[in-house]
């Protein structure tokens, strides 16, 4: 196998497809003088670099291979059974190689190559996992593979695109708690930072065989409204954020979970971030971010460390305008004036807010109490 070397002058490199790149690039710049429509031009030069990109992967990979007749490995025997050539996805787009499976009696067949590169689900290269799995999390794996198509580089389908997260997950979840360490080691708290906040939250999905339409129709007949969440179940998120001492985000880590009763798992997740956190700077301050919900504030108040509890804005304001339509009938117009002058007060004067608030909690009673 070639090996390129980086040489003085660029006509002397030996590696194959580096002589191919040079050569085909300078047919490009003859064909593309003057240069008249410069994004066309980009996407070609583009296309070339991968190309060679994808040259070197394959040869370097076909290096990897090991064709004798038989191999052993932790000290099992595994015999040569097949050699043909496989596509897998690289960082760059596919790559075509010629690898030897082995097997051993019955078992399922070892290819060394992909042992050796650390293929991931008999497709992905290392690189290109680790990019589609970042996507996958950001994006729906459609929105992904509009990205990649843009960008140019790897080509997966929608479809592998949706798959390698499942795959992901099958090998994550029986060693989630091992990984999981070994992912919060690696957190570095910011030696800036003052105060850590701890959040939980719950987002709505529709699930896939929630019966949706069913539920609602249900409920239509019971007469009951037909509007709202029916037939979805409550995902968890969680974060980690670090400020310094004028406020400002140093970084945040985020988690995230499928449903699941009460946030069993994200709960864990978190509470060991915080407390890998907190064993790094015991010196900082920690605040609890959440909504009204009850149980996200059992779990804050009672099983992290003390800390300062905090209801975000837009929260509080939520709970004033379900307050004041109790209060004075919803979307009325004393319900609007109260909620936008106490909306301001609490974004602007918390504390009188706070002062005010066992006064407006007695009217309110006595408003419910007069309308009994």
């Amino acid at each position: 196998m070639q090996v390129c070397q980086p040489l003085a002058e660029a006509a002397n490199f030996s590696c194959h497809a580096i002589q191919q790149l040079e050569q085909k690039l300078a047919v490009l710049r003859q064909e593309h003088s003057p240069i008249k429509h410069f994004e066309d031009y980009e996407g070609e030069i583009h296309k070339l670099f991968i190309e060679a990109e994808q040259s070197v992967l394959a040869e370097d990979l076909t290096g990897l291979d090991i064709d004798v007749p038989a191999i052993e490995v932790s000290g099992v025997c595994y015999h040569r059974v097949l050699r043909s050539s496989e596509t897998y996805q690289s960082a760059v787009g596919p790559v075509r190689v010629l690898r030897t499976l082995y097997r051993n009696g019955k078992d399922h067949s070892i290819i060394p190559l992909e042992l050796q590169a650390g293929i991931v689900e008999g497709y992905w290269t290392p690189k290109a996992a680790k990019q589609a799995v970042w996507m996958v999390a950001q994006m729906p794996p459609g929105e992904a593979k509009s990205l990649l198509d843009l960008i140019g580089n790897m080509t997966p389908s929608e479809s592998s695109l949706a798959r390698l997260p499942k795959k992901f997950n099958a090998q994550w979840e029986p060693n989630r708690e091992a990984f999981e360490d070994f992912l919060w080691e690696s957190v570095k708290v910011p030696e800036e930072a003052v105060t850590a906040a701890a959040s939980l939250d719950g987002v709505m999905l529709p699930m896939k065989d929630g019966k949706r339409q069913e539920k609602r129709e249900q409920n239509r007949v019971d007469g009951k409204r037909t509007r709202g969440p029916a037939g979805c179940q409550e995902a968890s998120c969680g974060t980690l954020s670090f400020y310094d001492a004028q406020g400002e985000r140093l970084s945040t880590v985020r988690m995230s979970r499928m449903p699941e009763s009460k946030k069993v798992t994200l709960k864990q997740s978190l509470s060991a971030l915080l407390s890998e956190a907190l064993r790094q700077r015991p010196d900082l301050t920690l605040v609890k971010v959440a909504d009204g919900a009850k149980d996200n504030w059992t779990y804050l108040a009672n099983e992290l460390p003390e800390g300062h509890e905090v209801v975000d804005f837009y929260h509080a304001a939520e709970h004033l305008k379900k307050a004041f339509d109790l209060s004075y009938g919803e979307n009325s117009n004393k319900s609007r004036e109260k909620f936008i002058t106490y909306r301001h007060i609490l974004k602007e004067s918390p504390k009188v807010l706070k002062k005010s608030s066992k006064l407006w909690l007695t009217s309110i009673n006595d408003t419910l109490v007069d309308r009994s």
